[in-house]
């Protein structure tokens, strides 16, 4: 079971993208409760049923201040999918205003997490619908964001992370191609794209989830995977 995060902070409580810290501490304790697995990444082929990992898109900050924080008391191993060209940029998605809490992490903050464990994969260079470019430019985004981030980090990037939730068969096979050894998406629980490990379903988790809803998702995602 993969879960899919954007944002760990507390200053917007009606941003969709949004949770707070408690609130992840909160659903991954229900989840150990439940005798869920924290799983490392490059175990995905050979997980149970049980078995959990934490992803996160985009690369905000955040991610580092608050998020980081609670998956080291439990031991989590999280996914940081990189949006490469804006990594110790200037730039911030347009939902956002603030310089300082809305942006994306630096090359240094990426580098000292990734000596810590954290495992960096990439969202493309700069966040397209991968559908809708010209093959050469599709290309770059896909194998240049990797590139990028092993010559920061100086380790291999195996995993990565359609934008938009936006592939065909012409996008996987690029990312096939790019030397990934699987990619994600988030698409609630579809059975369609469950067997292949280059579309790897993930369940959104998301600030306007109550607690309840969150329980409901994992409780769903387990009876589709039963059958």
């Amino acid at each position: 079971m993969i879960l899919a995060y954007h944002r760990i902070n507390p200053w917007y409580g009606k941003d969709a993208l949004s949770v707070t810290a408690d609130c992840l501490e909160k659903q991954i304790k229900y989840l150990l409760k439940k005798k869920f697995r924290p799983v490392s990444p490059y175990a995905l082929s050979t997980t149970g049923l049980l078995d959990f990992l934490i992803t996160f898109d985009d690369g905000y900050a955040d991610n580092l201040w608050y998020a980081i924080p609670v998956l080291k008391k439990f031991g989590i191993t999280p996914v940081i999918f990189l949006t490469v060209d804006y990594i110790g940029s200037d730039h911030i998605f347009d939902r956002y205003r603030d310089k300082e809490k809305d942006r994306l992490l630096n090359w240094d903050e990426v580098k000292n997490m990734s000596g810590e464990g954290v495992v960096f994969g990439s969202h493309s260079l700069s966040h397209p619908r991968l559908t809708q470019i010209a093959d050469d430019r599709l290309w770059i985004e896909i194998s240049d964001s990797k590139k990028t981030i092993e010559d920061r980090t100086g380790k291999e990037v195996s995993f990565f992370c359609y934008p938009y939730g936006d592939f065909n068969e012409k996008v996987i096979e690029m990312v096939k191609k790019a030397g990934y050894k699987a990619a994600v998406v988030t698409a609630g629980v579809r059975k369609s794209v469950r067997d292949s490990a280059y579309t790897l379903s993930r369940i959104g988790i998301y600030g306007h989830n109550s607690f309840l809803a969150f329980r409901m998702k994992i409780w769903r995602y387990l009876l589709v995977e039963k059958r």
